[in-house]
């Protein structure tokens, strides 16, 4: 009868090909799983404000500005007169609507304008909305498409 040894003249071998399986499923994972957003900035919130009984040193801090997530530029036809509305309000012409859209690109943000002509619009009267945003300093004009 012979005695087992301890010693194997076999060397072990150790296979990679599990090993990389499982590092690239972990690779997919993180990267599915990843968000490749730009992180959202600071709210302005109440709890930063001072109240109005607070030090008057305070009282010449400017409000914080609002921010624009996109400026929609409706071009509506009335009674045989063209109306502009920029995010809702009522302007007079073209050149208030350009002094508004530069006044709100000087903020230093970039929102997309949109340009919202209603069906009975001319093409002409749509492109010179669409002219006056992109000498107002808008990077992005679009047109509002409606679903048929």
């Amino acid at each position: 009868m012979r005695r087992p040894t301890l010693h194997q003249d076999e060397t072990l071998e150790v296979k990679m090909t599990p090993m990389i399986d499982v590092v690239f499923l972990l690779l997919v994972f993180f990267v599915w799983t990843s968000t490749f957003e730009l992180p959202e900035f600071d709210l302005p919130s109440p709890i930063a404000q001072t109240s109005p009984s607070g030090n008057q040193a305070n009282a010449d801090v400017q409000p914080p500005t609002e921010v624009f997530d996109e400026i929609v530029v409706k071009v509506l036809h009335q009674d045989g007169i063209t109306i502009l509305q920029l995010n809702g309000q009522s302007v007079a012409d073209l050149a208030t609507l350009r002094q508004r859209l530069t006044d709100i690109i000087a903020l230093g943000v970039q929102p997309p304008v949109i340009v919202d002509p209603a069906p009975q619009i001319s093409m002409g009267e749509a492109v010179g909305v669409y002219d006056i945003a992109m000498l107002a300093g808008a990077d992005r004009v679009l047109f509002a498409a409606k679903a048929e």
